[in-house]
């Protein structure tokens, strides 16, 4: 297993982590019947490092990692996070000593800040954190979701190299990162880890791009997520943390990183096989229902934030008034139309982005299925 560094701490992680977020279509018994043992199938190929967060299942994936590590925690590198409305001195606190309940374990090595929370201060959820890492209870720190003016003032406010990580996602349909971040990284030695790097489950943007993929995964006797997990570890401070709660997919992770890629080879992904940035306008757009989630439907729902939701979509229309824009949304063409579009992620980034220029100006968005 390739190891990479986390950061300038020291510790080393598997390129290839393992992603604890468990699919919500699944059933409470499904998501966990098997999952300690896919745990330790991944930590006996060499994946050491693992992703969870207090809300994947409602705390239950923290649980079932802290059984499955309990006799041999000081082979993995665990990272969680907190919480947006957790951000305060005692809400940090407070969630960091359930977690480490649920993890069985005296100390987490990557503490991260899940989602940005502009209602709380941030000097006084830095503060906390750094306390975290002075007495003992944390090793160091990660942010996720933020966006890089964000990322930068935050690394700032903190002590020399306790940033750690950077949590985006970034797979060959969603490049995003690759204006900012990953030369941030690069040049700061802050590790970039990618959640969704399999554009879950969907890999690339279309079926012409997936044959391109097919193709080179023959040429190396690979399948096409193993392509594109070896092509994204490339970079240096890259490393990815695809879900799975399957044992053998947890060893097909792990065997993306016993090849190379040819120099050409990655060359050619970068120029075939990536999502069709565009510039929509928001009245084209409708979100999309099949989502199986409670979406905003009209601009009334999304300014009176009835859903709660941290940030909200106000606060994130005063990041993008400043010039912020954290990712594109992700859309799909609607029937045949080329000109109508559903939204399939970044419902909140919708809105918000209707809130700030309004119907009028076109939005960032990326294109699945456009061939």
């Amino acid at each position: 297993m390739l190891l990479k560094n986390l950061g300038q701490t020291g510790i080393k992680i598997s390129a290839i982590g393992q992603g604890m977020c468990i699919h919500n279509a699944l059933t409470k018994q499904e998501k966990y019947q098997n999952l300690e043992h896919t745990i330790l199938t991944g930590i006996d190929v060499g994946m050491n490092f693992i992703d969870t967060a207090p809300v994947y299942g409602c705390g239950e994936s923290e649980s079932v990692i802290g059984r499955a590590v309990k006799t041999i925690r000081k082979q993995v590198v665990l990272a969680t996070k907190v919480s947006p409305e957790c951000l305060s001195a005692t809400g940090i606190a407070a969630s960091v000593k359930a977690s480490l309940k649920r993890l069985r374990t005296d100390w987490v090595d990557l503490l991260q800040i899940h989602w940005p929370n502009p209602k709380i201060p941030l000097p006084e959820t830095l503060a906390a954190m750094e306390n975290l890492v002075n007495d003992g209870a944390v090793r160091c720190l990660g942010v996720c979701n933020f966006s890089f003016k964000e990322t930068q003032a935050i690394q700032r406010q903190l002590p020399p190299n306790l940033l750690a990580s950077v949590q985006v996602e970034y797979n060959l349909f969603d490049r995003s990162i690759e204006g900012e971040f990953l030369s941030f990284g690069q040049e700061e030695d802050i590790s970039i880890i990618a959640y969704s790097p399999l554009h879950r489950g969907r890999i690339v943007a279309n079926q012409n791009q997936y044959a391109v993929l097919q193709e080179m995964a023959n040429k190396y006797q690979k399948t096409p997520a193993q392509i594109v997990l070896r092509w994204l570890t490339e970079a240096q401070p890259v490393v990815v943390i695809p879900n799975t709660t399957n044992s053998q997919r947890m060893i097909e992770n792990a065997q993306s990183m016993d090849f190379n890629l040819d120099r050409d080879d990655v060359l050619s992904l970068a120029e075939r096989c990536t999502g069709h940035l565009l510039n929509v306008s928001p009245r084209c757009i409708r979100v999309a229902e099949d989502s199986g989630r409670s979406v905003y439907r009209t601009l009334e729902e999304a300014l009176a934030n009835t859903l709660n939701c941290v940030p909200s979509p106000q606060d994130l229309a005063k990041e993008i008034e400043m010039g912020g824009f954290l990712k594109p949304v992700r859309l799909r063409p609607s029937g045949n139309s080329r000109e109508r579009f559903e939204l399939l992620e970044g419902r909140i980034r919708y809105w918000a982005w209707v809130i700030a220029h309004g119907f009028e100006k076109p939005l960032p968005a990326l294109i699945e299925d456009f061939s």
